[in-house]
């Protein structure tokens, strides 16, 4: 079994786990605390992704339809942290994915079939300031993420092979709000933006999320949601111009 299949067996297994041996809790993440709390989350974010790459001046179209995207995605490894205490806090992102597709491209340079690799990491660390947490709570953040891609295109057609590594820091701006439904479930929505084309960094990175999660008792919660990422960045001959979306599930611990 391929390994981020077996992440995702585990994923379940573990829920079906909390589930039928947990005991009722609330959504202690949410409340006021002047002793610093910790929330992590194991996730798998499944992808789709429309969009254009070119590598070295050789472009490929980067379309991955949710019909195919188990048989693009060859691993990925998702996890989110963070730690508040009082108004202030702290959060830590990082997603691994190696994707692989084939296509043909009809115009350009090199017409013809095009096969793709791209492994693409991004970590992002931030700043949180809670503003307010009855009957919504809200923050606001400041934050980096570090980009990172290889891409590769092969093409059969004229036995020949291209490949680049490029990675880059993107500032960005942001806001979350979490909305309690009862003592257990809550309903979070997230927005930022950054790169603004500031030194190398991305000409524009868009990222919006929206989740449902039941806090199942005071250790653990389940998280599920859907997450939309759009990125453009140039780089001399390298280009990056998609859009990732997809809904993602994980299992969460408080402590």
């Amino acid at each position: 079994m391929k390994p981020w299949k077996q992440i995702l067996v585990a994923l379940v297994v573990a829920g079906v786990f909390v589930l039928g041996f947990g005991t009722p809790g609330k959504t202690e993440i949410l409340e006021k605390s002047e002793h610093w709390k910790n929330f992590a989350v194991l996730y798998g974010w499944s992808q789709a992704i429309n969009g254009d790459i070119k590598v070295k001046g050789v472009e490929a179209n980067l379309d991955v339809t949710y019909s195919d995207a188990f048989n693009a995605l060859k691993f990925f490894l998702q996890g989110h942290y963070e730690g508040m205490i009082g108004h202030w806090g702290v959060f830590v992102d990082g997603s691994y994915v190696m994707l692989e597709k084939s296509n043909n491209r009809s115009g350009g340079k090199f017409p013809g079939e095009r096969q793709v690799k791209v492994n693409q990491g991004l970590v992002e660390l931030a700043v949180p300031y809670r503003v307010t947490w009855k009957p919504v709570v809200a923050d606001v953040f400041v934050g980096g993420r570090y980009n990172y891609n290889y891409m590769e295109l092969g093409l059969p057609n004229y036995a020949f092979t291209v490949s680049d590594t490029v990675s880059w820091v993107d500032p960005f701006v942001g806001g979350r709000i979490f909305i309690p439904l009862d003592k257990k479930w809550y309903i979070g929505l997230r927005g930022d933006i950054g790169g603004f084309g500031i030194g190398n960094a991305s000409d524009l990175a868009l990222n919006g999320n929206a989740s449902i999660n039941w806090q199942l008792n005071e250790v653990f919660s389940l998280h599920a949601g859907y997450r939309a990422y759009y990125l453009k960045y140039n780089s001399g001959d390298n280009e990056w111009n998609a859009t990732q979306h997809g809904p993602w599930m994980g299992i969460g611990f408080t402590f």
